[in-house]
């Protein structure tokens, strides 16, 4: 059975950007009490990854396999069981994961990326990510200990897609219309919509070449929204991609998904995601 440990009850340690324009977070992780191995934070995943690398030189046990969707398209995974992952003070005992191939996330952000930290570990805690200190928090749900001193821009629920496919969603308003329903991914770089959701909104859109969505490289063109918001939490003149793969995904994970809130409007804020309350709150950073 999985059991979560933090002590103290609160857990600072810092992270950092990988892949220059199109960052994605990393953290150091330790496996089986070997490491620290740099990987992704990734609220868009729901089973933790190990690299087929990182696996085969720590000796994990392959159980099974099944095939897994990625914006990238259908990936094969090997499943496996690890006896304990760790960030800093904050550890998991006997936690499923997943083997896949890592290496072509590392080549395009120029970095190498040992694994992926998903839901089944980030759902035990209340976590803060702070962008322009570089720093994450991990926090006891059950003790309430305020994030700083300026009350919360705004708070609003978040759901997850179904149990089976926890992708976190919320609701957000695009060019004053909406709700529309997004996921909240910090294993994406840019904000990212549906072509539909594009020419209902009159964006406009080009090619930029490839932009790291979901986890994975995949092309896609851009435009700009005059506004987005989440909650009242509001961008103006947003950048957004435009990109044809939440079909694949809305089929994947039973559920109509018009975007993907990403790093470039998180990182404007102090962002909060309370996984066992089911908040996202955003502070003034």
């Amino acid at each position: 059975m999985t059991t979560a440990t933090l002590s103290p009850r609160s857990a600072r340690l810092k992270f950092r950007l990988a892949g220059g324009a199109q960052p994605l977070i990393l953290l150091p992780v330790e496996v089986n009490g070997e490491g620290p191995f740099d990987f992704i934070l990734d609220t868009g995943a729901g089973t933790s990854l190990l690299s087929s690398h990182l696996g085969h030189k720590l000796g994990v046990k392959i159980i099974g396999s099944k095939e897994g969707q990625s914006a990238g398209g259908a990936v094969a995974v090997s499943l496996a069981k690890v006896r304990s992952l760790a960030v800093g003070s904050v550890k998991l005992e006997d936690v499923d994961v997943g083997l896949v191939d890592l290496s072509h996330i590392g080549k395009a952000v120029g970095a190498q990326i040992d694994g992926d930290l998903g839901y089944n570990f980030l759902r035990h805690f209340r976590i803060t990510l702070d962008y322009r200190a570089n720093e994450i928090r991990f926090d006891d749900p059950k003790r309430f200990e305020p994030v700083g001193r300026s009350a919360a821009v705004t708070e609003v629920p978040m759901r997850l897609a179904s149990p089976a496919k926890p992708l976190l969603l919320v609701d957000v308003q695009a060019n004053g219309r909406g709700p529309f329903q997004f996921a909240i991914d910090t294993g994406t770089s840019t904000t990212a919509i549906t072509p539909e959701l594009a020419k209902e909104l009159g964006v406009t859109s080009s090619p930029i070449g490839a932009a790291t969505t979901g986890g994975a490289q995949v092309d896609v063109t851009a435009g700009v929204l005059q506004s987005f918001q989440v909650g009242d939490a509001r961008i103006d003149d947003s950048t957004v991609v435009v990109a044809d793969f939440f079909a694949m995904l809305s089929n994947a994970l039973g559920v109509k998904l018009d975007g993907i809130v990403g790093y470039n409007f998180l990182r404007n804020y102090k962002v909060t995601l309370d996984y066992p309350n089911e908040t996202l709150s955003l502070f003034n950073p």
